[in-house]
């Protein structure tokens, strides 16, 4: 089994990585002509908008998390910040309706100037204690959102968003708003990517590496740390005043903390410091539950008879949020068992859970001696 394995992953290794990104695209392209044909229900074309908002999420944690070694549990709040932004300067609300590109441009600057502002006192802590205090920014955000009625409409949200216009094209229906989703997740990549090949990047895997060498070799580490929690604070803002547009409707119950959880999980689980491993594993998290879903609730009983399991058909249809948090939590058991470096792991996370350190194979061969006859006893 294990031959046959490696034999699957070297031949798929050989592949050029551009054949890859092609078939994505092309793939990402024909998904909402499925449904136009009738090949697929409206109700997946709406799981994979709402996994490419995942998909920016993921992709600006992993600056923070993946390429810095942040650990951040208040990403939702920027998250908010840029949908607010938007549910206020394009609804009824005040009864203004803004250009598409100015309120994208705020809802980006707003999210960055919080992410500034949070990490000029934040960014010298490590570890939990920086966990624990982006994630009270995060609830703090929440509840400032919920309590400020006069602004936001506390509980009841801000309904009857305006759809975007973008270059005269009004942007109202779920295959239009995947589109702009699509095209907004390659543009970020792409710069993304080329941002991780850069000086820049190398200076932040530096920082997650040995945090002290790097200092030493150069690295400013606040001003490194800085700049990876405004870039992805902003592209989290950019996800919220979309995700706005999209919903039509926000209110603060869209911005748990256990959203920030669900995304550290995308980043965890398709592989830190990996730009593709994080969108597989926004796609796969997100889109999991719905496929359990479908395949309980449709699929076996269409297959196999309508009285399949029916107190678990009830159960999916009726009561499905209660264990879709178990099956995070299994997922994520797995993984670190099987495969902890990620699905599509960065090459140097692969190294690091796969091969021995030299400085520890050294170690474990030096000899041991009897220090009172001066002879060796035993070689490890």
């Amino acid at each position: 089994m294990a031959a046959i394995t490696a034999r699957i992953s070297s031949f798929f290794g050989r592949v050029p990585r551009w054949v890859y990104i092609v078939a994505v695209l092309a793939f990402a392209i024909a998904f909402p002509m499925l449904e136009y044909f009738g090949l697929m229900q409206t109700l997946w074309l709406r799981v994979g908008t709402r996994a490419l908002v995942y998909v920016l999420l993921a992709v600006g944690l992993n600056l923070v998390l993946g390429e810095t070694g942040l650990l951040h549990l208040g990403y939702v709040a920027f998250f908010a910040v840029g949908a607010y932004t938007t549910a206020i300067l394009s609804s009824p609300r005040f009864d203004i309706q803004w250009n598409f590109w100015v309120i994208i441009a705020i809802a980006m600057g707003l999210a960055m100037l919080f992410g500034f502002l949070i990490g000029v006192p934040t960014l010298r802590l490590r570890g939990d204690y920086l966990a624990i205090v982006t994630l009270a920014f995060g609830e703090i955000t929440r509840m400032t959102l919920n309590n400020w009625e006069g602004l936001t409409n506390g509980p009841g949200g801000i309904p009857g968003i305006y759809p975007p216009q973008i270059f005269g094209w009004t942007v109202d229906s779920p295959a239009e708003f995947f589109y702009l989703l699509l095209v907004t997740v390659v543009i970020v990549v792409w710069l993304l990517n080329n941002l991780k090949n850069s000086r820049i990047g190398r200076a932040w895997n530096a920082l997650r590496e040995d945090e002290i060498a790097a200092h030493h070799a150069g690295v400013g580490p606040t001003r490194a740390k800085m700049l990876a929690v405004v870039m992805s604070s902003g592209i989290a803002g950019l996800a919220g005043a979309i995700f706005a547009y999209y919903q039509q409707f926000i209110n603060p119950t869209y911005f748990l903390f256990m959203q920030s959880v669900i995304v550290v999980s995308m980043v965890v689980i398709g592989g830190m410091g990996s730009i593709p491993g994080a969108i597989l594993g926004a796609v796969v998290l997100d889109t999991t539950p719905e496929i359990i879903r479908q395949t309980f609730t449709s699929w076996l009983p269409a297959a196999i008879g309508p009285d399949f399991l029916p107190g678990v058909q009830a159960a999916m249809q009726t009561e499905f949020d209660r264990y879709r948090m178990a099956i995070f939590g299994l997922v994520i058991v797995l993984m670190v068992v099987f495969r902890p470096e990620g699905l599509l792991p960065n090459k140097l996370w692969r190294r690091e859970m796969h091969e021995e350190d030299p400085r520890e194979l050294e170690k474990t061969g030096q000899h041991l001696f009897d220090f009172e006859e001066g002879t060796q006893d035993l070689e490890v």
